[in-house]
């Protein structure tokens, strides 16, 4: 595919636009700690915990704190290329917005239609779990038997509330589910830590923090346990969607940006570590299987209560991450359509400057895709699918961005053979380790048919593509044109 258009207009920062335009968002309302509070909040800390350690185990092993290890510098030096980009340019677009001003409108247009659908399948599958992990916790505590479809139903039509309210109220909420259930986990595993977890205070091991613990599979257990790795950090860039609304935008982005990369990681190697030790060094295999290890660690350490506190935490954790999904979406989606991508009413933001016919395409997405997949494959499966695809999405979405702000860079004039030359390069290397182990050897069973899924989502983008150049030769014109002004 030839996606790369010669004339690239210099970048301008996003301006207000005069009042009564009905395609503006809410300017200088958000502040740098906005941003890094999205971003943290679209990786739902706790929710990583309990959703992606178990399939980490299954392929790693002891060796999934190591997987996290390898993934820390590429999270660091991909946030030094979104904090570049930032800089020079400021849309609601994020990333979609980043590689339509570097490759030109073809490559945008694809890039865009790809971007929007990581970000429904991580939202719907995040807003699934939630409420399977709901409704579990209900029926087993309280003998409360409501269907989990019903609480997702009705945590969407919330969310999609908040988010046509404005990003403010959004924000609150975000703000007090992530500090609650961060605090738990992190509790649980200092815990672990201080009570010597499964060697009974004598000490721990080094064995997580090496390859050789990975097993049988070796470094091909090591690589796909990085796809979920670096799923653990999607929606890292999330924040990145907020530059319309930020104060002082070329500061500020990248300042949160930078803060979350430095805290994250760190955060999930020390519970990585913990929660592997409280499971027991001998009883790895058990913990690959275990469906809910979390909760086997919690009842162990803190009992019933504290095994309630915990799935609290991290039911709380699974919503903020979804509604952070659902938010940075949204705003893609709302670009996308004022791009004329897609339909335009989405492009349309309401008369409190919020993206409320995206807000409302957005949910009805997530029910589409989330609820009866869940009816078919149950809700908790749908994340053990949905998240290894939406691994695959992100895999390549950071590659290329990574490889586009060389590019940016270049032709802008503002290039540093460090700064965007070689960080940018070994980010991307980093990143092609993980997404070619989760494509070859084929993964077993389900599996398989994902990276096929993403290979079909990627040529409908291009068929897609090819009737608009055809049809509406306008669009891709306008589109770089229109970005120019946000």
């Amino acid at each position: 595919m030839v996606m790369n258009d010669n004339a690239v207009p210099e970048p301008v920062a996003a301006t207000a636009a005069p009042t009564g335009d009905r395609a503006t968002l809410q300017k200088d309302s958000l502040s740098w700690g906005h941003v890094a509070l999205l971003s943290l909040a679209g990786c739902g800390p706790a929710a990583v915990i309990a959703l992606n350690l178990q399939f980490m185990g299954q392929f790693a092993g002891l060796a999934l704190v190591f997987a996290f290890i390898l993934v820390w510098p590429a999270i660091l030096l991909f946030m030094n290329s979104l904090a570049e980009f930032s800089r020079h340019v400021t849309s609601a677009g994020g990333l979609y917005a980043y590689n339509l001003r570097t490759w030109g409108a073809k490559f945008g247009f694809v890039y865009g239609w790809t971007f929007m659908g990581a970000y429904m399948v991580l939202a719907a599958a995040g807003f699934a779990v939630f409420g399977g992990w709901l409704a579990e916790w209900l029926l087993s505590q309280f003998s409360i038997d409501i269907p989990w479809w019903l609480i997702t139903l009705v945590a969407l039509a919330a969310v999609t509330v908040l988010s046509m309210l404005g990003i403010t109220e959004s924000m609150r909420t975000s703000l007090v589910l992530i500090g609650v259930s961060v605090a738990v986990i992190l509790a649980l595993a200092l815990w672990i830590i201080f009570t010597g977890g499964d060697s009974g205070g004598s000490g721990f091991s080094v064995e997580p923090l090496l390859p050789g613990g990975a097993g049988t599979l070796g470094w091909a257990g090591i690589g796909l346990a990085m796809t979920y790795g670096v799923l653990s950090h999607a929606g890292i860039e999330e924040g990145t969607t907020l530059s319309e609304e930020v104060k002082n935008p070329k500061k500020n982005v990248g300042k949160g940006l930078w803060l979350v990369a430095t805290i994250l990681p760190a955060f999930y190697i020390l519970v990585s570590y913990a929660m592997v030790h409280g499971y027991g060094i001998a009883k790895i295999e058990d913990f690959g299987l275990d469906p809910a290890p979390l909760q086997t660690i919690a009842l162990h350490y803190w009992g019933e209560v504290g095994l309630g506190i915990v799935v609290i935490a991290a039911i709380i954790s699974i919503l903020g991450f979804s509604q952070a999904g659902y938010l940075a979406g949204t705003r893609v989606m709302f670009t996308l359509g004022r791009d004329h991508v897609l339909p335009k009413w989405l492009g349309l933001s309401s008369r409190r400057h919020t993206p409320a016919n995206a807000s409302i395409a957005m949910g009805v997405v997530c029910l589409v895709l989330g609820i009866p997949l869940g009816l078919m494959v149950g809700p908790f499966n749908v994340w053990g699918y949905f998240g290894f695809l939406v691994g695959i999405f992100f895999l390549v979405s950071y590659i290329v961005t990574n490889i586009a702000i060389v590019v940016f860079a270049r032709r802008q004039g503002f290039f540093k053979p460090i700064r965007h030359g070689v960080l940018p390069i070994l980010a991307a290397l980093i990143f092609v380790y993980p997404l070619y182990s989760s494509l070859w050897p084929i993964p077993p069973g389900e599996y398989a048919i994902l990276p096929w899924v993403y290979v079909a989502w990627v040529l409908i983008g291009v068929v897609l593509l090819i009737v608009t150049a055809k049809r509406r030769p306008e669009v891709l014109n306008r589109m770089m044109e229109d970005e120019t002004k946000w």
